[in-house]
């Protein structure tokens, strides 16, 4: 999903939220799924956690406004209404606009002659029938299908620290601009996700229905797991404590193993391992994580170079368009060649021990995962120069 925080307020705790998506959205669209692909999903293992993750899901708002879109004439009383509900009040916030500019773009879905200016409501009235459709099976499979998501945030988090989180996950229509999600935080200081149904879906447009409910469960379960993996590194001694051997190399390699996990949720089951079906994208991911690398080790003499460059490794576009993808593809490595407990354990040690799992995967014979740069490599094993001082 193509995220953007809809406040200030919720902005620091979404940075990472479902890196991949933004990730994907950077790069080229994927292929179809190669045919004859078997191999099981990492996120469709059997979870070892010990504490709660849960989702609730609310599909009031998408209903709501499918409703409207489906009668024969405008309603600007029930459109009045709708902006009563939390996420068409969001959306409405977010826009910058009046009211009255959500209430003129539902009324401009009934007149192709009417220009809309934020809320693009009249391909949804096009195409109610699929929607309406694809509501039904949702409330319908409702607590199968938060159930699975809950399932497969589980399945990549390590068992040694239990927490236990809630996501709460609207549906609606319309959102402003061109994300397909805002993060809001709203009444009592509580996070909530609000999902376009259409743009979530606009890859698959053309796909069956279970095959959307598919892509939908993945979503879900990304925003589970980035909450739950943000709420265990709050609590995890290995993730808070300053490792100083990584040296200027730490804050690179703590981005790439806090975005990683997430990452793989965006993928579709079909592509694993990454390392076979998406091997161009993960050697051009990898060369640019290898590269950065290089980068910041060369600004060794020069503390505002490396202040600088510490500092863009932060960001959330750097995050999306090299962290995210890297990591993903690490995270794969250790898990196909390793195994998911070699995996949950490499988590639960910290980024360092995330690096050095996926070396130690790269260098075992035959299974032609990309190396990481001796610079990184040399880091790890603390055989790198050490800093001069600043």
């Amino acid at each position: 999903m193509r995220a953007r925080p809809a406040s200030a307020a919720a902005r620091a705790p979404v940075l990472v939220a479902l890196a991949l998506s933004a990730a994907r959205c950077a790069t080229a669209p994927l292929p179809g799924p190669p045919p004859g692909s078997t191999a099981r999903a990492p996120y469709d293992s059997a979870p070892a956690f010990k504490g709660d993750i849960a989702i609730t899901l609310d599909l009031r708002a998408a209903r709501s406004i499918l409703a409207l879109l489906s009668k024969d004439r405008f309603d600007p009383v029930e459109a009045k209404l709708l902006e009563v509900l939390p996420p068409v009040k969001l959306a409405i916030r977010d826009s910058n606009r009046p009211p009255e500019t959500f209430e003129r773009d539902l009324a401009a879905a009934f007149d192709e002659q009417t220009r809309i200016a934020m809320f693009d409501f009249r391909k949804i009235r096009d195409d109610r029938s699929r929607w309406d459709a694809l509501l039904s099976a949702l409330g319908t499979r409702e607590q199968e299908i938060t159930r699975q998501a809950a399932n497969r945030a589980a399945s990549l988090m390590p068992a040694d620290r239990p927490v236990s989180v809630t996501t709460s996950i609207a549906l609606t229509f319309g959102l402003p601009g061109r994300a397909d999600h805002i993060v809001v935080l709203g009444e009592g200081a509580e996070r909530l996700t609000v999902i376009d149904l259409a743009r979530a879906l606009s890859e698959e447009e053309a796909s069956a229905q279970a095959e959307q409910i598919e892509h939908l469960t993945r979503l879900f379960a990304a925003d589970a797991y980035q909450r739950a993996w943000t709420a265990y590194r709050a609590e995890s001694p290995a993730w808070q404590k300053h490792d100083p051997g990584l040296r200027q190399l730490e804050p690179l390699l703590r981005e790439v193993a806090e975005a990683g996990p997430v990452a793989l949720y965006s993928v579709d089951q079909n592509f694993f391992p990454l390392s076979l079906w998406l091997k161009d994208r993960m050697k051009a991911s990898i060369d640019e994580l290898n590269r950065v690398a290089e980068h910041l080790v060369a600004t060794e003499g020069d503390l505002d170079q490396r202040v600088s460059l510490a500092a863009e490794v932060r960001r959330p576009d750097f995050i999306a368009r090299v962290a995210a993808p890297a990591g993903s593809f690490l995270a794969d490595g250790i898990i196909q060649n390793l195994g998911i407990e070699a995996y949950r354990t490499a988590l639960a040690e910290g980024p360092r021990a995330f690096f050095e799992a996926y070396d130690k995967a790269a260098q075992q014979k035959g299974k032609q995962l990309i190396p990481l740069s001796k610079v990184i490599r040399d880091t790890l094993a603390g055989t790198g120069a050490a800093p001069k001082p600043s």
